[in-house]
């Protein structure tokens, strides 16, 4: 009897399980990926069992209700659609190199009565894209003018497009090296146009979803010349060279010379032109002036012209005269000696008479702090002519020699 029951019990059971639906255990509704990516739309089916021997099957259908896949088998030719089943409940649904196309929802279904579906929202994401065929170029307007620059963008979701001015001088340095407009969007306008909004404009599209995309345009202002001169006048030497400079800004550059006389300064032996260019509507012409002589002095002229205007500046070269202080003179101090005769007359003990006779001499010293340069002199006292050095020695010599001789004469008679 136990046994009985226990069997009726298992057939219940058993019949109990058999009869059971299966049903979806994953509730997935969204999935998003950029273009380019693979997507994967899971799919999870609890209770499977043996139901799908008898009626039941899994299926997957795209947003066009076209069936993709049936069980475990891809049934369209396109080769970046697969199933795939990682585990045995899994029903996940691979597409890879996702486009634009297809997004839209994607229906995992279970083919039981009534059939059992699960949405799942394919959303795909586009990196922001600047169509370059409808957006702006180069443009080239007059001073006053509007400007209108145009950046088309598409993307997913929406980009946003900030503008941008690049700064002249540091066009590589990224994000330093520009500066941002108080403005958003993909128009730009630029009212009342002048020569100082000449430049580099960039546009950057970006919607969260790299890479950003950017497009630089180039917006050139015409207007006439316009002169400016560093120096009106400058002066140099006769032979000696010099550079004139004028700095000239205009749009187009157009035609620009010296002349002198009413006459254009060619390039020539005497005269050479030379322009540096400063930016885009900035040059300076320089004029160098080799050898000046007089007839180089006088008034030139730096003239622009373009097809809105011309300017001219006149500058003057003139001739410097460079200041010579006068010559400065000294008399030097001059030394004199005169020169005495001692005479064999003057021996010790008489009464000191030097007789008349020409002979030693005494200096007279220059005074202490007298000008560098100053000479010295000897003098003769009978003929006040002036005698060297070498000779004022001899004569001293000489006559302490003859001193000498008579007080031994003197001596030897005694």
């Amino acid at each position: 009897m136990l046994t009985y029951i226990i069997y009726l019990l298992a057939a219940a059971c058993h019949g109990a399980v058999l009869g059971e639906e299966p049903r979806f255990n994953v509730f997935t509704k969204n999935v998003t990926v950029v273009v380019g990516q693979t997507a994967v739309l899971p799919c999870s089916v609890d209770k499977l069992g043996d139901y799908k021997n008898k009626k039941g099957w899994v299926v997957w259908l795209d947003h066009r209700d076209k069936l993709l896949t049936f069980e475990d088998r891809r049934i369209i030719a396109d080769e970046r659609i697969s199933l795939e089943r990682t585990y045995v409940k899994e029903w996940n649904l691979h597409i890879r190199n996702v486009k634009a196309a297809d997004e839209g929802i994607f229906t995992c279904q279970i083919n039981t009565d009534p059939v059992q579906i699960r949405p799942i929202w394919l959303h795909i994401h586009e990196p922001a894209k600047i169509n370059r065929m409808l957006s702006s170029s180069d443009v080239t307007a007059k001073e006053g003018d509007t400007v209108t620059l145009v950046c088309n963008v598409t993307g997913v979701p929406p980009p946003t497009v900030s503008w941008y001015r690049i700064i002249e001088n540091e066009r590589d340095k990224g994000e330093r090296g520009k500066e941002k407009i108080g403005i958003e969007g993909e128009v730009l306008l630029i009212h009342n146009v002048t020569r100082y909004c000449d430049d580099t404009y960039e546009c950057v599209a970006f919607n969260g979803v790299p890479p950003a995309d950017s497009k630089r345009m180039r917006v050139n202002v015409e207007f006439p010349p316009e002169i400016r001169l560093p120096n009106r006048k400058i002066g140099q030497s006769l032979g000696k060279e010099t550079i004139l400079e004028c700095v000239i800004q205009a749009y187009p550059i157009g035609v620009t010379v010296w002349k002198k006389d009413g006459k254009i300064l060619d390039q020539t032996w005497k005269y050479r032109t030379e322009v540096y260019v400063d930016d885009g509507i900035t040059i300076t012409l320089s004029l160098r002036v080799q050898s000046i002589d007089s007839d180089d002095f006088g008034e030139y002229i730096c003239e622009a012209e373009n097809l809105l205007g011309k300017d001219f500046e006149t500058m003057v070269l003139y001739e410097y005269i460079e200041y010579k202080p006068p010559p400065t003179t000294t008399t030097p101090k001059t030394r004199i000696t005169t020169l005495y005769d001692y005479g064999p007359s003057y021996l010790p003990g008489t009464n000191g008479d030097f007789g008349d006779k020409p002979g030693t001499g005494i200096i007279e010293r220059p005074d202490v702090g007298s000008e560098s340069g100053s000479s010295e002199q000897i003098l003769d006292k009978n003929s006040s002519r002036p005698v060297s050095r070498t000779h004022y020695w001899l004569m001293m010599i000489t006559n302490m020699i003859v001193l000498c001789v008579d007080w031994s004469l003197s001596a030897a008679v005694r």
